[in-house]
């Protein structure tokens, strides 16, 4: 049984440095670090240690393709290292049991990330409840900022002195209907909100 999360190796493609095991960092901090493709493979330092347990749970939780054993090996060939392909498995499964849950759905659609058909059937449903409610908010939110960055503009063009009486009509205008289709956008992330509470 696991009775504690893993750390997440991992990072967001050509941003942030590596998120190390040891170092400390809560997981809430690090679930935005949870992109589900891009991330580096293993250190030297990892491929030695050989913690081959560990490394495949990370990557279960972190809701990674099987794959992604093979990069590891690629990454320890140049050492002269071999994966322990069955530790390897027998950790990702477990960290898959973290990973394929209504919550971690959620947090992973939220996020605005990508699944990649990981969950094995039995868990998929639950994963699926939560993604798709979790993508539906990101794209709520995602268009909520768009249209506040649109209506700031606006605003701005519109304090103008030297506007036209047309381009004026024509900025009020469009004022009026992003303010509409912001409150419309709204209520919709009320009725997800609501949603979320029933999960």
């Amino acid at each position: 049984m696991i009775t504690s999360r893993p750390t997440t190796r991992c990072c967001i493609a050509g941003s942030a440095p590596e998120a190390r095991r040891g170092a400390g960092t809560p997981l809430l901090a690090l679930l935005p670090l949870l992109a589900l493709a891009g991330c580096a493979s293993l250190s030297e330092r990892e491929c030695r240690d050989g913690d081959w347990y560990q490394i495949g749970l990370e990557d279960g939780f972190a809701g990674r393709e099987p794959g992604r054993l093979s990069a590891h090996a690629d990454a320890c060939a140049e050492y002269g290292i071999v994966p322990d392909a069955a530790q390897y498995r027998a950790g990702r499964d477990d960290g898959l049991v973290q990973f394929c849950t209504t919550t971690r759905g959620f947090e992973t659609g939220r996020q605005g990330y990508s699944y990649a058909g990981v969950c094995p059937a039995s868990r998929e449903p639950a994963f699926l409840r939560g993604y798709d409610l979790g993508r539906r908010f990101h794209d709520v939110d995602s268009r909520l900022a768009r249209i506040d960055s649109d209506l700031g503009t606006y605003r701005s063009q519109l304090s103008g002195k030297d506007l036209e009486e047309k381009q004026r009509r024509r900025l009020e205008s469009l004022l009026r209907n992003l303010e509409l289709e912001r409150s419309r956008l709204e209520d919709e992330r009320r009725r997800l909100e609501w949603e979320f509470r029933r999960l």
